[in-house]
Formats: structure tokens, sequence, C-alpha cells
């Protein structure tokens, strides 16, 4: 069984993020109940479902939930079929799917610049996190702007710190496993908000006029290079000194592109929605491909990943 670890920012969509992956887990049960499969405990089902509640209803959360406080953590289970042509594999349960653990925390600047600096006592739940081996860093296209003297770009230079930081501390931790078949990293970045990102960030990276999910694969490698050469240079300075390193590999970053629609209303902006025929529900307009193909990835993963040891 693998874990994911996801990483955000606040205001960067992640509590968005996880709702959407909940409407798109949803779908994917409904249409490949023989393929896939969801589980998740009582409180983490009650906190997607609110999630999910206000994004079908047309209204933005509210607010981003503390995942520190709050912490989620869920299964995805998958057997070989139909279902994107999964590679046959050892089984991890007796009905022969395999499982994937998607856990959403939090870890605090502060916790984080005490890593980089020295050891220090943690918490079984929070090692857990720096030993996931999938880490999925989210990434706020709205706050991409080629204006240095944008006030957003303030925002975007310490989240490029504080996520190269934890990419680092992660890394740390896998190192240090035992078993050198362990020590692999698997980058999935997800960019949220990209139907904000500025036409002139758009015209920088040269991305395609067409929605992302019809993008070739490398168009979305060069667009990724660019977010990361042009925006998050600390992060892509760890990738480059980590390609190095003998104790870690570090698999090329996948790239993955989040948008919601949304329509003007008497209150404000709401969300845009679809009916689900024909089971007749509704759901938020955005990109299901997308997001398929990330469940898809974490999918075949899961049948690439070894157990984890007892950990450092």
């Amino acid at each position: 069984m693998g874990s994911a670890l996801v990483v955000g920012d606040i205001g960067s969509g992640l509590t968005t993020f996880v709702g959407l992956l909940y409407t798109a887990q949803l779908r994917l049960g409904t249409e490949e109940a023989d393929e896939f499969r969801f589980s998740a405990d009582r409180e983490t089902i009650r906190q997607l479902e609110a999630i999910y509640g206000e994004l079908g209803s047309g209204r933005f959360p509210e607010r981003d939930v503390n995942w520190e406080e709050h912490p989620l953590s869920f299964l995805f289970g998958f057997r070989s079929g139909v279902l994107g042509g999964l590679r046959p594999g050892s089984s991890e349960d007796e009905d022969g799917f395999d499982t994937v653990r998607v856990q959403v925390g939090g870890i605090s600047a502060q916790e984080i610049a005490e890593l980089a600096q020295h050891d220090a006592i943690l918490e079984e739940s929070t090692r857990r996190l720096l030993r996931s081996r999938v880490v999925l860093p989210l990434v706020d296209a709205s706050r991409l702007v080629a204006d240095p003297e944008d006030p957003l770009a303030a925002a975007l230079v310490r989240y490029d710190r504080l996520l190269a930081s934890t990419l680092g501390v992660v890394a740390r931790f896998i190192g240090a496993e035992r078993s050198r078949k362990l020590r692999r990293m698997y980058p999935l970045f997800v960019v949220t908000k990209f139907d904000r990102c500025p036409p002139a960030t758009l015209k920088l990276l040269g991305a395609p006029a067409a929605a992302p999910a019809q993008w070739p694969s490398e168009e979305r490698e060069k667009v990724g290079r660019g977010i990361l050469e042009r925006f998050l240079p600390q992060v892509r300075k760890f990738f480059e000194g980590a390609s190095r390193a003998r104790d870690l590999h570090i698999e090329d970053p996948r790239w993955f592109f989040s948008s919601l629609a949304s329509t003007d209303g008497p209150q404000g902006p709401r969300i845009a929605r679809r009916s689900r025929v024909p089971i007749g529900a509704w759901e938020p307009e955005y990109p299901f491909e997308e997001y398929r193909a990330l469940i898809l990835e974490l999918g075949r993963l899961a049948r690439r990943l070894p157990r984890a040891e007892s950990g450092p």
C-alpha cells in the first residue's frame, strides 16, 4: 500500500482540490464500479460530503479547512482491466484490488523551518506524512504573475521557499529508508485555479489554447518546466540538487491542471454546474478527465510502490 501527501499553501485551493478529487471518485465509482473503489472513515466522509455539498450547490468553500487539525485519510482501490489498463500485479486484498492511501495533512512553516535545520521530535502521524513517496504539490495559477512588482509575487516567493523546504524534508525522510527500493519520490504537481491564470503568463509559458486534457504529454511537460523555471526557482533547484544525490531517486514531475467554471450571480460569482445524466444529480463544471488521469496515475503508482518499513 502506498501513500500520497498533498502539500498546499493557505488560499491555494487545497480544500476545493480535495472536494473535486472526491467528486471525481464518486463519478468513477459509478461508471467503473468493477475497477475502482473508494473508502474512508466516517469523519473523513463527513468532511468530504460537506465540501462536496457546497461545490454541488454552486458555492465556493467558505474557507480553507485547517488540515493540521483535521487531517484526511482515504483509500483508492484499483483492479487491472478497462480502467486505464493497469498492469497485473500482486493484490493487496482478497478481492484483487491494489490500494493507495491519500493523506491530506498540514505541516506548519515553523515545523518545516525547524526540520530543515535539525532533527526534531515528531508525532508518528507527521512521520507518516513525511515518508510519503508520492507527493502532490499544489500551485495556485492565479499567483503566477509575470510582473515581479505585483503584490501576488511576494506570496509566490514565500510559497516557493516553503515548498522547496517541504520537499527537502520529505526527501531526507525517504532517503533514510533502509531499503534502496524505498528511496524514491514521485512528484505529481496540480496547478489549481488554472482558469484564473493571467493571460500574459499563459503566453509566457507557451500554453496551448486548448483545454489541458487535450494537451500532448510534451506540452504538459513544457508548461510544467516553464512554471518551475520562471516562478518556482527554489523548487527547481531542489530537483536539480536531488537528481545528483545517491541516496534518493526522484521521478520527473508530472503535471495536472485544475479549474472550476463560474458564473456571475446577484450575490457574486457562483460555481457553474452540470447535470449528471442519467443519475440526475449535479456536479460542478471542472476538468473531470484531468482528475481521472490523476487518480489513474495514483493507481499505477500503487502497483509500483513497495511497502514502507518502520521509517527513520
